[in-house]
């Protein structure tokens, strides 16, 4: 029986995502381990294969926090479409994805969801951002999620959960990065 994540309110997730980035012609898979507060904080930390740091982000709220490693910056701002492209090249607001997560509809006029006989989201689409959300294959705690825009495409294979967080909620900039405003 699929895990019903509506039930959960935080918790941790391991996820292996391949993406595929359709402006440079390019995919790449990087392991993406997160903890989030259902509607409140979320934190990703993503690694290449061989677990080196790529980025790890902090959002509160509507405000973020993220860092890029191999280019040694720093972003703090406001959550936006923006945020999420130099990470895993695709424009979305992170806070989408708590509704990723924890199975919620997407509730806003842009957007439309279905959900399956059992009562599982199978699909969130909003035209006018031209994203296309799919949940597919759950099995136990296990699920993978599609994530489709004309820029890229992501297709994120959740491994494990655990249905508590840590506080881990925090990111500072190492002394070394620059330090960016996100508009």
């Amino acid at each position: 029986m699929p895990t019903d994540y509506t039930t959960h309110n935080e918790g941790q997730w391991s996820s292996k995502v391949l993406v595929k980035d359709k402006v440079k012609s390019q995919s790449f898979i990087v392991n993406v381990d997160i903890q989030a507060v259902k509607n409140q904080k979320l934190r990703m930390d993503i690694t290449a294969a061989l677990g080196t740091p790529v980025a790890a982000l902090v959002m509160n709220g509507d405000k973020v926090k993220y860092i890029l490693f191999r280019q040694k910056k720093y972003y703090e701002g406001l959550a936006s479409n923006r945020v999420l492209r130099p990470i895993l090249s695709v424009p979305m607001n992170p806070q989408l994805m708590h509704h990723l997560l924890f199975d919620q509809p997407i509730v806003d006029k842009n957007w439309s969801c279905s959900k399956d006989k059992k009562g599982f989201l199978t699909i969130c689409e909003s035209p006018m951002e031209g994203l296309k959300i799919i949940w597919k294959d759950r099995k136990g705690r296990k699920k993978a999620i599609y994530i489709e825009h004309e820029k890229a495409s992501l297709q994120m294979n959740i491994s494990s959960f655990t249905p508590k967080a840590d506080e881990v909620f925090n990111l500072k900039a190492p002394k070394s990065f620059k330090k960016y405003r996100l508009r």
